[in-house]
């Protein structure tokens, strides 16, 4: 009988350790050989890809509340004890948000390596078809990929389906090797994709901006001037494009003008996000899980009360909460993951952190704060550029996702927020490291 038991609870351990996210079947995917036959099945197939970025563990709330919550845009006001951990950087390996950002991103690479892996086989797709659904397929993966890198560090780089058990375990890559994954994603995504497309969905600007992004990160691992000179690049060729133009004032960026979205993602009643539901405070419905802190809304230029303004609001007994996300019965806000503004800022650290030229730095800066209504920076050497530059970002992009990545990236979370420097990654979650043996943890966790 003992035996009997023995052998049921270990039945019991390997199923629920196939519902992890490097497991066989992810919830809602069409991922299966029957389901990837044609062109209907790979489009439901890539459909459900871009439904991954509407989790809770990723755009559909936590990637974006993580952000700006570990660094100092926000603060916990709310009831749920793993925010808690979240805010105050110290986070144990069980923390079941950390745990739903590694399984939303898992899960939709699982679902877009399993296109992959059949596309080429796909009779009736056309040749442009062929290339778009792949080209979507390969941002997705550069895109959750990187999140996973600026979260974790290195971790296990998946480019291969999870079908059975035989690949479950996998050992971390180095973060050389993951960035050089991403950026080899991207490249080709970039090549692939049409110059533009509808709403929510990635084009060959999307992958650009989103190589930007990944290769200026990348320089300031190893100060690599190479990859600060791609980040460059790319920002100029997005930049001057013509496809995308700023907004006139930031309160049409939330106002349906979507001249200024490179990539973003698009929710729906079906697929609601929670984002204003988790910023609201109380009196207004909702459960003012975060707010931001004294000190941010202090940081504020007296003269920005543009961005101030579209980023906070206060309640009828003055409690300040985020604004950007307004939707709070259907959860249908826009949620910016790349926009033009951040292009300039791109490229203007790529040049003051490469010693480039100061009046081009200027101008980059002085684009973004004449759309807030501001002077001209003030700003007259590197050391100055750089915090004008920190400046700029943590309140041009506040509350969507940004300003964390921002401070590892630079170096300065260790100064600005005062942590040890191994706690700029957060810890591998408790469930990876129980089902995954050759998974190791983070130093201090």
């Amino acid at each position: 009988m003992k035996t009997l038991t023995y052998l049921l609870i270990l039945l019991i351990i390997i199923l629920g350790s196939c519902t992890k996210v490097l497991d066989v079947q992810p919830t809602q995917s069409i991922s299966s050989e029957e389901a990837i036959k044609n062109k209907s099945g790979v489009d439901r197939a890539i459909t459900g890809a871009y439904s991954a970025l509407q989790y809770s563990g990723s755009y559909g709330r936590n990637q974006i509340l993580v952000e700006d919550l570990a660094a100092d845009n926000l603060v916990w006001t709310g009831t749920t004890q793993d925010y808690s951990q979240i805010a105050n950087n110290l986070i144990p390996a069980e923390n079941g948000v950390i745990d739903g950002i590694w399984s939303a991103n898992y899960d939709c690479i699982n679902r877009v390596n399993n296109v992959l892996s059949r596309i080429d086989g796909i009779a009736d797709l056309t040749p442009e078809e062929h290339d778009m659904y792949k080209g979507d397929g390969l941002f997705l993966r550069g895109l959750c990929h990187f999140n996973l890198v600026c979260f974790f560090g290195g971790v296990p780089i998946k480019t291969k389906p999870t079908l059975d058990l035989s690949n479950v375990d996998q050992a971390r890559s180095t973060v050389s090797d993951v960035y050089t994954q991403i950026i080899s994603d991207l490249q080709l995504a970039a090549q692939l994709l049409p110059p533009t497309r509808t709403l929510g969905k990635a084009s060959a600007f999307s992958a650009k901006a989103l190589l930007a992004r990944v290769y200026l990160t990348a320089f300031h691992l190893n100060n690599n001037q190479e990859f600060a000179a791609s980040a460059i690049a790319e920002a100029e060729q997005v930049i001057n494009s013509g496809v995308f133009m700023l907004a006139d004032s930031c309160q049409f960026l939330y106002n349906g003008n979507a001249t200024e979205s490179i990539f973003e993602v698009v929710s729906d009643a079906q697929n609601r996000n929670l984002l204003a539901q988790y910023f609201f405070p109380r009196s207004l419905t909702g459960r003012y899980e975060v707010s931001p802190p004294a000190l941010f809304i202090q940081s504020y230029d007296p003269a920005d009360t543009n961005r101030f303004y579209c980023s906070i609001a206060y309640d009828t007994i003055n409690l300040p909460y985020g604004i950007k996300y307004k939707d709070i019965t259907a959860g249908t806000d826009r949620v910016y993951v790349l926009r033009l503004a951040e292009m300039y800022m791109i490229h203007a650290e790529a040049l003051a952190y490469t010693n480039g030229s100061i009046e081009t730095i200027r101008t980059d800066i002085d684009v973004i704060r004449k759309r807030a209504g501001l002077p001209p920076t003030m700003a007259v050497d590197y050391p100055e550029l750089k915090l004008a530059i920190e400046y700029e970002r943590r309140h041009e992009f506040a509350f969507e996702g940004q300003r964390w990545s921002d401070l590892v990236r630079t170096k300065r979370a260790t100064a600005v927020l005062g942590i040890d420097e191994k706690y700029t990654l957060f810890p591998i979650p408790l469930s990876e490291m129980q089902t995954n043996k050759k998974m190791t943890q983070n130093p201090g966790y």
